[in-house]
Formats: structure tokens, sequence, C-alpha cells
């Protein structure tokens, strides 16, 4: 009986340590633009890629770099020092008092 639970739990741990990698996929803004398209099935040298690359390649420069800072409170700012909210979109300043 002692040897089967053994058997049974190394057996479970060692199954449970042999975890495949098909569930992590490369988010879209760590892709290139065209790993993007060419994941499409769209055909390299064509006008449809050309287009489609133009198109991601925006996306995913503006998707790398976040609009904002965290300041020393950790609240979002902006260049100019503004609170801003998830969006980006600047909070109204609310008055110390």
């Amino acid at each position: 009986m002692r040897t089967r639970t053994l058997t049974a739990i190394g057996l479970a741990m060692a199954l449970a340590g042999c975890e495949g990698t098909y569930g992590k996929e490369v988010p879209v803004a760590a892709q290139s633009a065209s790993t993007i398209c060419a994941g499409y099935g769209i055909d390299v040298g064509t006008a449809t890629y050309a287009a489609c690359v133009a198109y991601q390649d925006p996306r995913v420069q503006s998707q790398s770099v976040p609009p904002y800072r965290l300041d020393q409170y950790n609240d979002r700012v902006d260049a100019q020092g503004y609170r801003v909210d998830s969006m980006g979109h600047r909070m109204a300043v609310q008055s110390p008092y």
C-alpha cells in the first residue's frame, strides 16, 4: 500500500513538472510588424503585405512605450507632470485644501 501511494505521488509530481510552452504566447507588442502580418497568412512582397506592415508598425511602436511615468507616490503623470488616468487623459487638478 505504501509503495503504491509513493509511486502515485511520484508519478503525479513528474507529470506536473512536464508543462509545455503551448500556453505561453508572445504578446503582440513584443512582435515585429512583419511577424504579425506573416501570421495573418499574407504573402510577403505583395501590396497587401506592405499595407499591413505600414498599418501595424505604428501600433507596435506606440504600445511599447507608455505615455506616462510613475512619480514618487506611484501616480501616473505625463511629460508635463500632470496626473493622468489609465487611458492617458489628464485628470482634474484638485485643491490641496
